[in-house]
Formats: structure tokens, sequence, C-alpha cells
């Protein structure tokens, strides 16, 4: 790998990063919380809460309006359909979170 590949890979994961603080400090400024999903794990079974932001994701591959996603109780990869179980972050209690705070 030549120099020049690796300045275009470091200016494509320069990208990202402002991309990704632009997006936080845009849902910051607008005062609405990060939106939260309830998902279930259909390898382990496990519930948990993700919660994430739109249009980033730097720990999961985006596909529409699913993310593939690594279970943090058994550590596989699975499809899960974070816009459809979408909760209220307000109401909603789980005791595993995943995601930005």
């Amino acid at each position: 790998m030549g120099a020049t590949a690796g300045i275009i890979i470091a200016v494509i994961i320069a990208a990202i990063a402002i991309i990704f603080v632009l997006a936080r400090t845009r849902m910051a400024r607008s005062s609405c919380s990060v939106p939260l999903s309830h998902l279930k794990c259909n390898k382990c079974g496990t519930e948990f809460d993700y919660a994430w932001i739109p249009g980033a994701s730097l720990t999961s591959l985006r596909l529409l309006n699913f993310r593939y996603l690594m279970c943090p109780v058994c550590k596989k990869w699975s499809l899960f359909n974070i816009w459809n179980t979408r909760v209220d972050p307000e109401t909603h209690h789980c005791a595993i979170k995943v995601g930005p705070s």
C-alpha cells in the first residue's frame, strides 16, 4: 500500500468522524433525545436496548431500517429492525443498554 492509499484512508476516517460529531451536535442542539430501540437477539434470546443516531453508525452495518449488530451477551451478529422497535427513552427501562447515551 502506497503513501497515497494511506492518505486516502486517513481522509475517509476523518470525514466519518466529522459526520459523527456533527450528527451528535445537531441532536444535542435540537433538544431531542437519542432514539432508542428495544431489541431481542434471535440467537440467545437476550433483550437489550440500543441507542442509535440516525445517519451514523460506527459499531454496526446500516441497511435501511435495519442494522447488523453484535449481541452484547452472546457476541454473535444478527440483523435487527431498529425502526419498528423504537421505544420512548423517558418511560422505557431495560437492564442492558448499548450504543451512545
